[in-house]
């Protein structure tokens, strides 16, 4: 008889183990359901890269770059080109919002017509537009750059890297899609 107590105590031990074991699988599995439940999915983009060559714009809304702000410029985030003012008393600024209102849509739809590329009025406002906005910029940037270039340079550089950014982008744009 005395063999059957460390048998029994054993047994008694055991049930107790399984049913402390049952207990935390329950709650765990209730805290992974009420976590599943609460939890939305998020989804993180580290890194973005394209290339316009393999770019298909199927709708175009929003603001386009074009590519006038150098790489190494002081600008962290897409969204400081808007932030800084715009001085439009500078004679260099005026020159080129000039250019920008009056030779550059003549020389575009020019262009445009030589290449043979479909590209909408709507769009060709929206790429005068972009660049414009990146026009102060891109002063200061050639103003740091050489302190000893004159105005007449700067809006020659200027007005040069805008028609090379300009015909570069629209030699990989697909054209405007009409259906």
């Amino acid at each position: 008889m005395n063999s059957y107590n460390p048998w029994h105590e054993w047994m008694q031990q055991m049930f107790r183990q399984v049913e402390q074991q049952q207990r935390l699988i329950e709650e765990l599995q209730n805290k992974i359901e009420h976590l599943q439940a609460n939890v939305q999915p998020k989804t993180v983009i580290e890194k973005i890269e394209y290339h316009f060559d393999q770019l298909k714009i199927e709708t175009l809304e929003g603001t386009l770059q074009i590519g006038l702000t150098p790489n190494g410029s002081d600008l962290s985030d897409v969204g400081d080109l808007y932030t800084q003012k715009t001085n439009t008393e500078d004679p260099i600024l005026h020159t080129l919002h000039t250019f920008m209102t009056e030779d550059i849509p003549h020389w575009m739809a020019q262009y445009i017509r030589d290449h043979d590329l479909n590209v909408s009025e709507q769009h060709q406002q929206q790429i005068v537009a972009d660049v414009q906005k990146q026009l102060s910029q891109r002063v200061e940037y050639y103003k740091n750059q050489d302190t000893e270039m004159d105005a007449t340079a700067v809006v020659h550089q200027i007005q040069t890297e805008i028609r090379s950014s300009i015909a570069q982008y629209l030699d990989t744009f697909q054209g405007d899609d009409f259906e």
